[in-house]
């Protein structure tokens, strides 16, 4: 090498190349220009590189170069958000490395590259120098979740150095061998300087990997397993950031497992070490509510909405200690599929509190969420607001009936009919006034028919060009059902808005549109297959979407019923009751609303047949049994209206019935007309 003012190149850039890395020891991370410096020391160390490598690698040149190399990869690890595909950088100075010792290799293969240059070439101080890229190369790997590569390298490590060091381990221990820095020891007596140790590229890979294959462990539902590698990672060298995350898989795997307050703990020490640590504030608030803690999941699911509505003021706060360069969150890429600690959104969040706060009945706070939630919606496109759904969320117009529940709870029915009316509006856009919706039961199957049931849209008008333009969303006709069922909803909730605002007209007018809309929806038996009627009542009974449908069409029908009874339309009314009982026969709001009604129109007898009928039948009995049982599956916007009638207003009316049935009765016979009291 030429020599410049009696010191050799060599010389110079060995100097400047630890003067760049001194300087980067003496910077503290905290220092408000600290990204800055490490971009300056990046650009230093490229034009370093530049330099030697405009030159022909040489046997004393190359292990600087190959550290140079080094220095400068770790840092663009260090200042990148996204690791790129640095792979070529790493084959590069290989490939110079083996020209210096006048070889060549024409593969791919950074594996068979390695294997080469350990068997072909022996020189301490240059092979000190391939570890020192070996171990970024793991890194690299790491940061795609390449676990078999890493895991095959550092065997490979592993059984060049047992025999060299004396140890005598198995294949299985590589990883403990990295931790203590066993793997690989300095033996060159090389005096070049590294931006980050060996030994704490060594750590930081033991760190990430252990991280990941107990990741992949909790992903397969190994939970003893997962929580002993997770406990391992702990110990390595952590972040504050990634030892949040270890703690909170931790956590997870031992809910899973039945010990929810040993998760709880996990999910504490997660917070106290990372307070944005929003994947432990959603799992503990689930935790919560698993054990019925409501004040507690509300609290945690609010501080979830307030950092994930602040992360980007957040995300940047969490350093590693002073001298490590590079993070190990940067190299632990959670995939994006993975629902432990990823896909928490403000949405989802904001959403389950109102949910939360709607079934606890603290309606007016629900009100107020779901309103914040609805105007946050107008931020996109309207047509993604109604159709694109999420796989933690309720589809958006679901949830805007949720919301005119919570608002209808709160005696505000202005905005209940306004945001009804928006949901008229878009679903009315996407049926047509001619379509007839048919379900055709080609084959009786007595448990699971839904399966086997084709389901048949006839539309006359543009309903199928809408079906060619939204493949994604409208894949399946079935989603026609959706439809109705939402439009159906918003307008029933509409009626029962104007009838308390005692506007009976307009109330009417939605109860009445509600029913012609749900009156499209037919279950008819195929043309050939004679089923009886009895198996298509089966059908209509094990879709829920029919039940949902059918429900809602009883509420329609008792609700116009008791408009034109405050109108006096007492024979209208009688039969819209009756229409009700007929579309839901397990409704005691029907029966209840028919009784009373019967009763006023003096009509006494007829009432307590009907009230006798409705509560004596064992078939009834049993449907109000799969009531109880089934009425969780119903959506949360419908579930408010299954049970409007009182326990003391049903006790009343039998009371009633009964005295005036013992008194008119020739056999004076004591009947009970109440429902088994287990059932309520």
């Amino acid at each position: 090498m030429d020599s410049i003012g009696g010191k050799s190149c060599l010389e110079i850039w060995t100097e400047e190349n630890d003067k760049l890395v001194t300087e980067l020891k003496n910077i503290s991370t905290h220092t408000a220009n600290w990204t800055d410096t490490l971009r300056q020391s990046y650009v230093s160390f490229n034009k370093l590189l530049e330099k030697i490598q405009g030159l022909p690698p040489t046997i004393p040149s190359i292990p600087l170069e190959l550290t140079i190399l080094s220095n400068a990869i770790v840092l663009a690890i260090s200042l990148s958000d996204t690791i790129h595909n640095d792979n070529s950088l790493v084959y590069q100075g290989f490939t110079r490395g083996l020209e210096a010792y006048g070889k060549h290799f024409d593969e791919q293969d950074i594996m068979k590259l390695c294997e080469m240059i350990f068997q072909s070439i022996s020189d301490p101080t240059f092979i000190q120098a391939v570890h020192q890229l070996i171990y970024l190369q793991c890194l690299l790997w790491l940061a795609r979740n390449q676990l078999e590569k890493v895991d095959a390298v550092l065997h490979m490590l592993r059984e060049r150095s047992s025999s060299a060091s004396g140890l005598n381990v198995q294949c299985d221990d590589v990883w403990q061998c990295i931790k203590t820095g066993n793997l690989l020891e300095d033996r060159s007596g090389s005096h070049l300087v590294l931006a980050q140790s060996l030994n704490s590229l060594g750590q930081l890979i033991y760190t990430c990997a252990t991280f990941l294959r107990g990741l992949r462990k909790v992903e397969e539902g190994n939970y003893l397993e997962a929580i002993d590698i997770l406990q391992q990672a702990a110990e390595g060298l952590c972040s504050k950031k990634i030892l949040a995350e270890i703690y909170t898989l931790i956590g997870y795997s031992s809910v899973q497992m039945g010990r929810p307050q040993t998760g709880l703990q996990y999910f504490r020490w997660a917070l106290e070490l990372d307070i944005q640590c929003f994947p432990a504030l959603y799992h503990a608030a689930m935790v919560y509510r698993q054990l019925e803690m409501v004040e507690a999941e509300l609290e945690a699911l609010y501080h979830l909405y307030v950092v994930l509505e602040n992360w980007d003021q957040f995300k940047d706060s969490n350093h590693a200690e002073p001298q490590i360069l590079i993070k190990p969150e940067q190299l632990v890429r959670i995939p994006a599929k993975c629902h432990l600690l990823t896909n928490v959104n403000q949405v989802y969040v904001k959403h389950s509190l109102a949910r939360r706060y709607l079934q606890i009945g603290r309606t007016e706070e629900a009100a107020e969420h779901y309103l914040d939630l609805l105007a946050s919606f107008f931020e996109g496109s309207q047509q993604e607001i109604f159709l694109v759904a999420d796989c933690k969320v309720p589809r958006i117009p679901e949830i805007y009936l949720e919301a005119a529940v919570a608002l209808l709870q709160c005696q505000r029915y202005n905005d209940v009919i306004t945001i009804c009316e928006e949901i008229s509006l878009k679903m009315s856009g996407l049926l047509s006034e001619e379509l007839t919706f048919e379900i055709i039961v080609n084959e009786w199957l007595p448990k699971d028919c839904s399966e086997r049931t084709e389901i048949k849209a006839v539309c006359q008008s543009s309903l199928s060009d809408y079906f060619s333009e939204s493949p994604t969303q409208c894949a399946t006709k079935k989603e026609t059902l959706n439809y109705i069922l939402w439009m159906a909803s918003a307008l029933l909730y509409q009626g029962q808005a104007f009838a308390l605002l005692r506007n009976n007209k307009e109330s009417i007018t939605n109860f009445s549109r509600c029913v012609n809309l749900l009156l499209k929806v037919q279950v008819v038996g195929s043309p050939d297959s004679r089923e009886p009627n009895n198996q298509i009542d089966t059908l209509k009974a094990n879709i829920m979407e029919i039940k949902y449908l059918q429900k809602l069409k009883s509420l329609a029908f008792i609700g116009k019923g008791m408009q034109l009874a405050e109108r006096g339309q007492e024979r209208e009314a009688l039969q819209n009751f009756q229409l009700g009982l007929q579309a839901c026969p397990d409704s005691i709001e029907a029966m209840y609303n028919l009784v009373q009604l019967l009763w006023k129109l003096k009509r006494k007898d007829e009432a307590v047949s009907y009230w006798q009928r409705y509560h004596s039948s064992t078939k009834a009995t049993a449907e109000k049994v799969q009531q109880e049982c089934t009425s969780k599956k119903f959506p949360l916007f419908l579930i408010p209206h299954l049970k409007e009638v009182s326990t003391s207003e049903e006790e009343a009316v039998s009371k009633m019935l009964q005295a005036h049935y013992i008194c008119h009765s020739k056999e004076k016979s004591a009947v009970h007309f109440l429902r088994p009291t287990s059932y309520s």
